[in-house]
């Protein structure tokens, strides 16, 4: 009798569990749609001149062309197609970078944008957040020249210069071998299916629990 009650308890608590974490979906759901909500008003507002105070994803900015650095070249598949993100540090000022991702060119086109001058000399794009290296993301080799990520801590050592912690996404390139960027909300928001499968595993159990309890009358 004391097993019986002991295995009761057990499965209470563990359909509890899963009930919870099923709620706990919902609620990430709905944080993550006012999330993408608010940042998608962000884009639909007018342009500010960026400044280095600009600490939030998404904001609309102007940038004044200054000297620019050499071009890193970003390794990153489209649609499975090899290609590179075109990122091009700018100086803010003597003693700081801005990162400005150009847009996305193909491989075969690689050697026409290395030497490129880019001669807009007012940007137009918003703010993101740098990705940091992942785990299965393969180091940089200096041997190459394109990178895997952007390694914030390499830069400033190379530049000599603080790098501003927000790359800058431009929309206002035209140049025939870059793909341009769009204004896009990059988060993804899955958490319905996450909820819809630990709300199902708390019914399945509940309906074994149930089953259990009959037979074992």
């Amino acid at each position: 009798m004391f097993k019986i009650k002991s295995l009761d308890t057990f499965f209470i608590f563990f359909v509890l569990a899963i009930f919870l974490l099923g709620t706990w979906q919902v609620f990430r759901l709905y944080t993550k749609k006012n999330l993408i909500f608010y940042l998608e008003q962000n884009l639909k507002k007018n342009s500010i001149y960026f400044n280095k105070d600009i600490s939030e994803e998404y904001t609309k900015v102007k940038f004044k062309k200054n000297r620019s650095n050499p071009a890193i070249f970003l390794y990153q598949l489209k649609k499975g197609e090899i290609g590179f993100k075109v990122i091009v540090p700018y100086d803010i000022d003597n003693s700081s970078v801005v990162l400005i991702d150009k847009g996305w060119v193909r491989k075969k086109n690689i050697n026409s944008i290395k030497n490129t001058s880019f001669k807009d000399d007012l940007i137009e794009g918003y703010t993101k957040k740098i990705i940091p290296k992942k785990l299965f993301t393969p180091k940089n080799s200096l041997n190459e020249d394109f990178v895997y990520s952007i390694d914030i801590e390499y830069l400033k050592k190379t530049l000599n210069k603080d790098i501003y912690p927000l790359l800058i996404i431009q929309t206002s390139l035209k140049n025939e071998d870059i793909i341009s960027n769009d204004y896009e909300i990059h988060i993804t928001n899955n958490h319905l299916q996450y909820a819809i499968t630990w709300y199902g595993l708390a019914l399945f159990t509940t309906i074994f629990f149930l089953y259990y309890k009959k037979r074992s009358q």
